[in-house]
């Protein structure tokens, strides 16, 4: 009878182990995919709920910090994520959302901390490490951050803020030749959006041209640099890239005439005929763009640009922007009386 009695209660303890494994599942299940689908609203109601239910359930708790704080309300985020930390202090992930909650409530040494302890348990939790970097920037560490974002890159070298934040850094420090790599280090892996067109200005500024930014009727767009094959007309291959993109951008906006600037200091045979090479080629795969939408422009001058309050010269550049097209109405033709 004691046997049966052992057995029966073996049986209760599975099956409560059982149930606490399933609500977990349940849990990881749910929490991970209102993130996927940014259903907020729905993930924070439903462990509200699972909270109440069970209020020392560290994954639910830091399933409903991570909506709080998906919807903005950090204040009420931090205290959930501290308690997922406290029932489960070997968990990365707790830890680094902790710090994150931290972080956008303004406490920056704390904040830091979490990375730290974060990274304590996991060496490459690469968020930890990214956002730790971003946490010792602001606070104008600049070492210690630079530091960290090399680790990061040596992991994932394409990480956009990594590469754009070394690049920075070695600005604020003065490293120009550092700058420059790293700016373009950037723009070779991420050439559109607004961080690079201000990398390209900064890239500018150290008389790089590597990279430009055109505006287009309100818009800019960042561009690999117009080149040629040495001491010709003839467009390289890179150069077709950027004039895809330019013809693509203005057969849409449609209304506008391109026109396209070249200097080419102390040649102005070289430049017409570059001028001329460029026309061609965007007549040739965008018939949208027709003769009278492409004026071209000639120049034995260098390109003079004012960059950061800095006045550069460019001895061989390609700029292009629109102007309004010519709509004066003909005088319409007299009406038949007959």
């Amino acid at each position: 009878m004691r046997f049966q009695n052992i057995i029966i209660l073996g049986c209760s303890v599975l099956l409560l182990s059982g149930c606490g494994v399933g609500q977990a599942v349940k849990n990881s299940f749910q929490g991970t995919r209102y993130l996927q689908t940014k259903e907020y609203s729905e993930g924070e109601s439903t462990f509200r709920a699972t909270v109440a239910n069970n209020p020392t359930d560290p994954l639910a708790n830091y399933y409903l910090g991570r909506f709080l704080l998906a919807r903005k309300k950090s204040a009420q985020a931090l205290p959930y994520l501290k308690k997922a930390v406290s029932l489960n202090r070997k968990d990365a992930d707790y830890l680094f959302w902790q710090g994150v909650a931290q972080g956008e409530l303004g406490l920056i040494q704390q904040e830091r901390k979490s990375y730290q302890a974060a990274l304590a348990i996991k060496e490459k939790h690469l968020q930890a490490m990214i956002y730790l970097g971003h946490n010792l920037l602001k606070d104008k560490d600049y070492e210690a951050s630079l530091a960290i974002y090399q680790k990061v890159l040596h992991i994932w070298p394409s990480s956009p803020s990594a590469l754009y934040n070394r690049a920075l850094i070695a600005r604020i420090l003065k490293r120009r030749s550092e700058e420059k790599v790293g700016w373009l280090s950037y723009l070779s892996r991420y050439p559109s959006g607004n961080l690079a067109i201000l990398a390209t200005n900064h890239l500018n500024s150290l008389g790089d041209f590597s990279y430009r930014n055109h505006h287009l009727r309100g818009r800019t767009i960042t561009l690999a640099n117009i080149q040629f094959k040495p001491f010709t007309a003839v467009l390289s291959k890179r150069a077709l890239g950027s004039l895809n993109v330019i013809g693509a951008t203005v057969s849409n906006i449609g209304n506008g005439k391109l026109q396209v600037l070249v200097f080419q200091e102390n040649n102005k045979d070289l430049a017409r005929l570059r001028a001329v090479s460029i026309k061609k080629y965007l007549l040739e795969q965008f018939p949208a763009l027709t003769t009278e939408k492409i004026g071209i422009s000639w120049f034995d001058k260098p390109e003079k640009t004012i960059i950061d309050g800095k006045r550069i010269a460019n001895g061989e550049s390609v700029r292009f922007f629109l102007t309004a097209m010519d709509t004066r109405l003909r005088p319409a033709k007299k009406l038949s009386k007959s």
